[in-house]
């Protein structure tokens, strides 16, 4: 069969990597896959250039929707090329799927609840419990028998705590903080923590139960990313433009680590401390070493 028809007949990325299982994507699957992969490209050399004409100090969640799209852009490009799955029970599953997952839930969460002021202990917890959720739902895929359907209760219990930290305890710390950033966090919250129920959903039908085609599961992902994860970041960074950086404290970006005061004093030339003294111009280890050694000599000249 010449090259150019079977170009024609059959996705380049399907016939260099051949299929796993016995039920696989098919071109049109792949197709679709390939096209949500230019999407979180385009949308990712977008907001780069939306972050270049950003103040510094409100750089922050341009960050954040930069690392979603890059790993969004990453695991579409895996699974578009028929990589990054495996064969179970006759049926192609995508673990990279969920890996990307592990790592954009995280930090679309991270991102929401530096929105609400909330404390550290109670982001880390948060990140923690949406880590655990999607590594349930990686593992569970793999699982042959029946005992899938226990990771899926625990990751499904994991959600509604995830729910409770974010709508329960960091809504409440959000409307101690100003009017618009509550408003904010409660619209992106409820919009992404909505879209995050649809997802054991989708494992359900799909690598759970495989009610549905390898491309229809194509398609109820697609769906799922690019509302959670696409307008997700796009809308955060609108949204977020209203808000006092200053109030939130974090308006922290522009001068990394190292104090504003601290530069200030560097630039006008505080003056230093002298060799082998301390900051508070006691004479340290040298300093006392040399003012013995001077004694001595004067004492033995003498």
């Amino acid at each position: 069969m010449p090259a150019l028809e079977l170009l024609k007949r059959t996705n380049m990325a399907l016939h260099s990597n051949p299929p796993v299982a016995t039920h696989n994507i098919t071109t049109h699957g792949s197709d679709l896959d390939w096209a949500i992969c230019a999407l979180h490209a385009l949308l990712l050399l977008g907001v780069l250039g939306w972050a270049y004409l950003t103040a510094p100090r409100r750089r922050i969640f341009h960050y954040f929707a930069l690392t979603i799209l890059s790993v969004a852009t990453i695991y579409y490009f895996i699974i578009a090329s028929d990589l990054g799955g495996v064969g179970v029970r006759g049926r192609q599953v995508f673990y990279a799927r969920w890996v990307g997952y592990f790592v954009n839930f995280s930090q679309i969460m991270f991102a929401l609840l530096l929105l609400s002021g909330v404390g550290w202990a109670s982001i880390l917890f948060t990140i923690a419990l949406v880590m655990l959720w999607a590594t349930l739902f990686l593992a569970g895929m793999f699982v042959r028998s029946t005992y899938k359907w226990g990771f899926f209760v625990i990751a499904v219990v994991l959600y509604f705590l995830v729910v409770w930290q974010t709508l329960g305890i960091a809504r409440s710390y959000a409307r101690t903080i100003d009017t618009q950033a509550h408003r904010v966090f409660t619209v992106l919250a409820g919009w992404e923590l909505g879209l995050m129920l649809l997802y054991p959903i989708a494992w359900a039908v799909s690598e759970g139960a495989g009610c549905i085609t390898n491309d229809a599961e194509q398609i109820f992902y697609s769906v799922l990313d690019v509302l959670s994860q696409d307008v997700f970041a796009v809308a955060l960074l609108a949204l977020s433009r209203t808000l006092d950086f200053d109030l939130l404290h974090l308006a922290f970006t522009e001068y990394g680590r190292i104090r504003e005061h601290v530069l200030d004093e560097k630039r006008a030339g505080a003056p230093q401390p002298r060799p082998g003294t301390t900051d508070s111009g006691v004479a340290g280890s040298d300093g006392a070493y040399q003012a013995t050694t001077a004694a001595a000599a004067a004492g033995a000249a003498g």
